[in-house]
């Protein structure tokens, strides 16, 4: 929570000193839906009861005289200094533990877990699950009747978040009544269970693991470049950002000496998180941008909003879904 009042949800694993990256999640509006900290508040991505595109979204930032200040893959996210920040609440919390005994929360948690168990069996961590979004920020407000979704975290390395994307995605192909059509996409790791719908994130048990782990600088090398093609790597599938790796076969510019044959794409918008696994076709838009970390240089394809990455052969389609056009099929 800012000092003025709005919520930022921190995202990813890299922020420039002093700072925090992420994206405007609530702001106070007295005709706002949620009750927090003593006021109302409206979520910040919402309006007309329809979500909005990245581009379209309030930024909170602030100057940070490093490369974050240009750096595509971070143009649609809100930069702070912690210097602004009046309250962090940690997302390492136990809500079987954390709630208020005998509440809502409290039975909402308890079910969501035992479903999240009865779905992902030997590959649900043993470590404590966190949680994030408005159910973390109304843990131990007794009053809350209703909620819509469970939004848990996974502090888990690249191998486990692989195995439990794959376990999800695999529950969702065979229980067609698990999935989820939801802000105008068909999702892949947000599934129904009994207890309601389950959102999970991922977050690096060791933050070394991060691919921009110590970003040191970031610019750009060409501009709106789109491509197509097959996934080939997404052991950071799940993560924000999300780094995949592509073999193009469609582009719409020449693409400059290995990231021809084999592209990294860093996806830093949360939509697709976990949804392109190996062999996935995908297209995406973005810039070229070259990136270097304390690990070594990359040239990427940054994406920043969820209408410039698409998955072109869904597992399922829903009822209702849209049939990719003839172009994407």
């Amino acid at each position: 929570m800012l000092k003025d009042g709005r919520i930022l949800a921190v995202h990813g694993h890299c922020h420039p000193p002093g700072h925090l990256v992420g994206e405007l999640a609530f702001v106070p509006s007295t005709a706002g839906g949620y009750a927090m900290f003593g006021a109302r508040y409206r979520k910040a991505y919402v309006a007309n009861r329809r979500g909005m595109s990245e581009r379209e979204r309030e930024l909170v930032r602030f100057p940070t005289n490093t490369c974050f200040d240009h750096a595509h893959p971070f143009s649609a996210k809100s930069i702070v200094p912690l210097s602004q920040v009046d309250l962090h609440l940690s997302a390492a919390v136990d809500p079987r533990t954390d709630t208020v005994p005998g509440t809502f929360l409290r039975r909402y948690a308890e079910f969501h877990l035992t479903e999240l168990a009865r779905v992902l069996g030997n590959t649900l961590p043993a470590g404590p699950l966190g949680l994030t979004g408005s159910a973390r920020l109304l843990l131990r407000d007794p009053s809350v009747r209703s909620m819509h979704d469970y939004d848990v975290v996974f502090d888990v390395g690249p191998e486990a978040a692989l195995r439990i994307v794959q376990r999800l995605w695999t529950h969702g192909r065979a229980h067609p009544e698990a999935r989820l059509r939801e802000h105008g996409k068909d999702w892949r790791i947000r599934l129904r269970t009994r207890a309601g719908i389950l959102c999970p994130f991922f977050r690096y048990e060791d933050p070394a693991d991060a691919p921009l782990a110590d970003l040191t600088a970031a610019g750009t090398l060409l501009r709106k470049v789109t491509v197509s093609g097959r996934v080939v790597a997404d052991a950071h599938g799940a993560y924000l950002p999300t780094l995949l790796g592509i073999v193009p076969e469609q582009v719409s510019a020449a693409l400059p000496g290995e990231v021809a044959r084999r592209l990294p794409v860093l996806v830093n918008h949360m939509r697709d998180r976990g949804d392109f696994h190996k062999g996935d076709r995908g297209t995406f838009t973005g810039d070229l941008c070259h990136l270097g970390t304390s690990a070594g240089d990359l040239v990427v394809l940054s994406v920043v909003d969820g209408a410039d990455s698409r998955l072109d052969d869904p597992p399922w389609r829903l009822l209702g879904s849209p049939a990719p056009s003839a172009a994407t099929r």
